[in-house]
């Protein structure tokens, strides 16, 4: 029979971790390959709580967030998992398959390197914004919040940047690009009101005041992400310092 390393306390075949010490039963002298697998199994594992979690992402804007912070989490796919794995995703995967933009289409040229990198750093002054308005709550359930509304807003946008790379009508684009942000504005006031607990009223107000707060620092940041990549000008960045 096993024993824990620890305390010597003998151990069921399947334990994870001792039930005298606590010590988790990982046994840390693995080859690099055998830990490379498991840290991809952890991400990439589709299992039902995932799918289950990305619907509920997509459609039940808030509902992850909050029955995270409320201690309802075996049923659900974690805000730091799904926020990595789509974030991956948004990253290596999309420049695969979006092709360049055709020359002289007036949409925006996004850039996925710079808007990956950039939201990965604002996450955690996005959550600081929203303890600013909802000061009850801890910092901690704000990130959580924050978390799954990235990864959201990653799904959005990836959708946006594969409508706009093949296409060369103008309309399609504009159309696309109206759609992602009515849906953006939508999913942050549900998202709110759902995991705050408030009215649709106070929640509209606190999703403007948010954004009004954010959106001069995300322009900043653009920019500055730019100027370091020697980006010349970005259509993004324009739109929201206009």
């Amino acid at each position: 029979m096993p024993e824990c390393l620890n305390c010597k306390e003998p151990l069921p075949a399947e334990a994870r971790y001792c039930p005298a010490c606590g010590q988790s039963m990982r046994i840390l002298r693995r080859p690099w390959l055998q830990v490379f697998r498991e840290v991809l199994d952890e991400l990439f594992d589709f299992d039902g709580r995932m799918l289950v979690s990305l619907r509920l992402l997509l459609t039940r804007p808030g509902l992850l967030a909050r029955d995270y912070n409320d201690g309802r989490r075996v049923a659900h796919t974690s805000p730091v998992r799904m926020y990595l794995l789509i974030s991956l995703l948004f990253f290596f995967v999309l420049p695969a398959i979006v092709p360049p933009n055709p020359e002289g289409l007036p949409q925006h040229q996004f850039s996925i390197d710079l808007y990956s990198r950039g939201m990965f750093l604002l996450l955690p002054i996005f959550a600081l914004l929203m303890k600013l308005f909802y000061r009850r709550f801890f910092y901690l359930e704000h990130l959580v919040h924050t978390a799954y509304l990235f990864s959201a807003m990653f799904i959005a946008l990836g959708v946006l940047m594969a409508i706009e790379g093949p296409s060369d009508r103008y309309l399609a684009v504009l159309v696309a690009q109206f759609v992602v942000l009515a849906y953006t504005l939508w999913y942050l006031v549900t998202s709110l009101r759902v995991c705050y607990g408030e009215g649709r009223g106070k929640s509209i107000l606190k999703a403007l005041g948010v954004l009004l707060l954010f959106l001069p620092v995300l322009g900043a940041s653009i920019e500055l992400a730019s100027r370091w990549e020697g980006s010349e000008s970005d259509p993004v960045m324009r739109l929201i310092k206009d």
